[in-house]
């Protein structure tokens, strides 16, 4: 019989349990005992994130659920509870595209990332942005036609993401995680992290009204959207205004225990 929980919390990583602006890339001492609180206190902890787990930094939470690729695959004890990847074919197409387009593209799984240009300057300079290593990633031609849940993009100029979306949009979702960069994350049609949400639901049989989302970008919005209460970070994506019922402040703040003690889902410490 599987653990049975009074209801799930969904925490977005980037920009959520860290605040690069503020130098902060891995959560802090407060939020990691803070979310320590929230599982004795008989919640599932869930680390919602549009990552691979490959390169989500090693800290000392011990999650009960890990979402990766916005949505694509959910992960509880080592065991895949949930998956949507991509079909052969859509990625071909897409990956066509990238190639003649002189494109960055990284194929990512729950374990692997593979990228086709890892000695580009721009990959290298965007990477390092979120402190994370080169050594993360796998060259493509490694790459064996596993199951693929997510393409991280990285393109030369702003506008190039505008042909893009005119172009996919039937086949695949496009995002743009975090603001002012060059990059985007791609999904399967109609994947998202909401999808992390009903896989935690139905497979520990949890009412969606016990169900809290925190996060700050555009690939959070079907999350806090689909949960029982979303709480945005203070600084969020204006997407985020419409589905969030808090707004909290950044984790450099100690955002995620404020509105964890204001909720009541833990005490004050």
């Amino acid at each position: 019989m599987e653990k049975q929980f009074k209801g799930a919390v969904f925490f977005d990583y980037d920009g959520t349990l860290t605040d690069k602006d503020a130098g902060l890339f891995v959560p802090s001492q407060k939020t990691v005992e803070a979310i320590k609180c929230l599982q004795k206190n008989g919640y599932a902890a869930c680390l919602a994130t549009g990552r691979s787990l490959k390169y989500v930094p090693k800290f000392d939470i011990d999650f009960d659920v890990i979402i990766t690729a916005n949505g694509g695959c959910t992960v509880y004890q080592n065991k895949v509870v949930g998956e949507k990847p991509f079909s052969s074919e859509t990625i071909k197409s897409l990956t066509d595209y990238f190639t003649e387009k002189n494109m960055i593209f990284v194929l990512e799984n729950y374990a692997k990332c593979y990228v086709n240009l890892p000695n580009d300057t721009l990959f290298n300079k965007m990477i390092s942005m979120f402190n994370v290593k080169p050594t993360v990633f796998t060259p493509l031609e490694q790459y064996k036609n596993e199951n693929i849940h997510k393409i991280l993009l990285i393109y030369r100029n702003t506008g190039d993401i505008i042909p893009l979306k005119n172009g996919f949009s039937d086949i695949a979702d496009i995002t743009v995680p975090n603001d002012g960069i060059t990059s985007c994350d791609i999904n399967p049609k109609g994947v998202s992290k909401a999808n992390g949400v009903e896989d935690v639901c139905r497979y520990f049989n949890i009412d969606i009204k016990n169900t809290y989302a925190f996060g700050d970008g555009e690939n959070d919005k079907t999350m806090l959207q689909s949960a029982g209460f979303g709480i945005a970070m203070e600084k969020h994506h204006p997407c985020l205004d419409d589905v969030c019922s808090m707004v909290t402040g950044e984790a450099s703040k100690n955002g995620i225990y404020d509105a964890l003690t204001k909720l009541g889902l833990i005490d004050k410490f």
